[in-house]
């Protein structure tokens, strides 16, 4: 058996045994709070999480010695996994009130500020997390990014000048500012050594095996069968490159009266997982038990997220572009749009965003284009394969024409035009992505182009390549 799922199966059972051993815990004396905390932790390990909510209830209500920290794992439950945002403020401000310096859930409390697009408290609230933790620069990170009157100058902008030595956030903080400044070639130098750093804190990235793998299991597995005629309520998944437009996409939907956002839930990764996958790594294809067992958790999924009948969803997880066979396997009616970007732009929005260290190809600006090529040519097999399933979806022509743009794309998803898609920007629902300010704002040229503020390095990196519009291979 391969490496990969020994320790995946090594992985599984501990989280059963766990889980198995504090339920026993809790079955054997249901008064002790410690029992109760920690089933809590490992039912929201275990994606049970309106247990996770009962017994984090539980041990707060048993006495449990400093009870902020289970309400803010619970706020966290509620937040992240639920979508509940109003609960999770309420048992977050009930921390504060028991321990107003709890960096935790202040820190947490900010962010929810973030997500709703609050940015007078959310830079309130980053602003008092950061000097809690003075030496920790990723309140500060955030706050560069609620606050756009900031500066270098500012003393946020010379705190992470300091920090910068030591703190990778710091760096990513210190560019946004100094291209906030014009100051373009001090704002790549410091996004070139924040993800040097992490490169050299990451596995080697294997391009050509990675690229074979992916496509290969593409071009040999049978396709999924896939209904002829769509359910009125089925779900959309939006996916693709990151940073490409995808959250945007799906608040334009948010807006519409049809749809119910699921933002980037968790339910496929854990579910790919299961099938001895991962965040870019296809994995196995389900039997037609599994597909069955998937299905029934998908809705209890919807159900836990307080989806109402007749309503579709939007589940937005760019790296579910590698997983469109499952999702197609286990809903055959389900509608897929891949969003696209020009690859000048994505390359630097994502070097400019510190990612996963999954996402291996993100600190080196070669193989972010060379990931966005694979990208387009596993958009192109599934396009070409169902047309009338998958379609992509253009960042600029959303940009410059999103009426028309729109109306097409919601004919092809079988729904009538709802102009209120046009002012998705005055949603006040919560985002969890890196693009949550972006979205705060009406649609503009303005978001195009910024590529060209960094022409001059990613000329000497590109040369003629990058005056193509179809991003680079790197060789093999």
């Amino acid at each position: 058996m391969p490496a990969f799922f020994v320790l995946l199966d090594y992985v599984m059972d501990h989280l059963r045994r766990q889980l198995a051993h504090w339920q026993s815990q809790v079955a054997a004396d249901a008064n002790n709070a410690t029992a109760w905390f920690n089933l809590g932790w490992w039912s929201n390990k275990a994606g049970l999480y309106t247990q996770a909510v009962k017994a984090y209830e539980g041990s707060i209500s048993l006495g449990i010695n400093e009870p902020e920290e289970a309400m803010s794992n619970l706020a966290s439950v509620y937040s992240e996994r639920l979508a509940n945002t109003s609960m999770a403020v309420q048992w977050l401000d009930r921390a504060l009130e028991i321990r107003p310096d709890y960096y935790q859930a202040l820190f947490n409390r900010a962010h929810i500020a973030e997500q709703t697009g609050d940015r007078d408290l959310a830079c309130q609230l980053f602003t008092r997390a950061a000097t809690l933790s003075p030496g920790d620069p990723y309140a500060l990170a955030r706050l560069v990014e609620a606050d756009p009157t900031l500066s270098m100058a500012s003393a946020v902008g010379q705190k992470l000048c300091d920090l910068a030595g030591a703190h990778v956030d710091a760096l990513f903080g210190v560019s946004r500012l100094q291209e906030r400044g014009g100051h373009y070639v001090k704002a790549w130098e410091a996004l070139t050594q924040a993800n040097e750093s992490d490169r050299l804190n990451q596995p080697a990235w294997s391009y050509s095996r990675y690229r074979h793998r992916v496509m290969g299991q593409l071009e040999t597995h049978p396709l999924p069968p896939t209904s002829s005629i769509s359910e009125d309520s089925a779900p959309v998944f939006i996916l693709g490159m990151l940073r490409t437009g995808s959250t945007l996409l799906e608040q334009i939907h948010a807006a519409h009266a049809q749809f119910k956002p699921l933002g980037e839930s968790e339910f496929w990764p854990r579910e790919i997982h299961s099938l001895g996958g991962g965040m870019l790594k296809p994995g196995r294809r389900p039997s037609p038990t599994q597909r069955a067992e998937i299905k029934a958790r998908w809705e209890k999924h919807l159900h836990e997220r307080g989806i109402p009948a007749g309503v579709s969803v939007t589940d937005k997880r760019p790296d579910n572009l590698f997983h469109i066979a499952t999702i197609l396997d286990v809903l055959p009616d389900a509608k897929i749009l891949v969003t696209e970007r020009d690859w000048r732009d994505t390359l630097v929005s994502v070097y400019g965003t510190r990612l996963h260290a999954q996402h291996g190809y993100a600190t080196d600006p070669a193989a972010i284009a060379d990931h966005t090529h694979l990208c387009h040519q596993i958009a192109d097999f599934w396009v070409e394969a169902f047309p009338d399933r998958v379609k992509k979806v253009s960042y600029e022509a959303l940009v410059d024409d999103p009426h028309s743009t729109l109306q097409a794309l919601f004919v092809w998803l079988g729904e009538q035009w709802d102009p209120s898609c046009l002012e998705f920007y005055k949603l006040n629902n919560s985002v969890r992505t890196a693009s949550v300010w972006q979205v705060r704002e009406p649609l503009g040229s303005g978001r195009k182009g910024r590529w060209r503020l960094y022409e001059e390095p990613l000329r000497q990196l590109f040369g003629a390549a990058l005056d193509d519009p179809l991003p680079p291979k790197l060789p093999t």
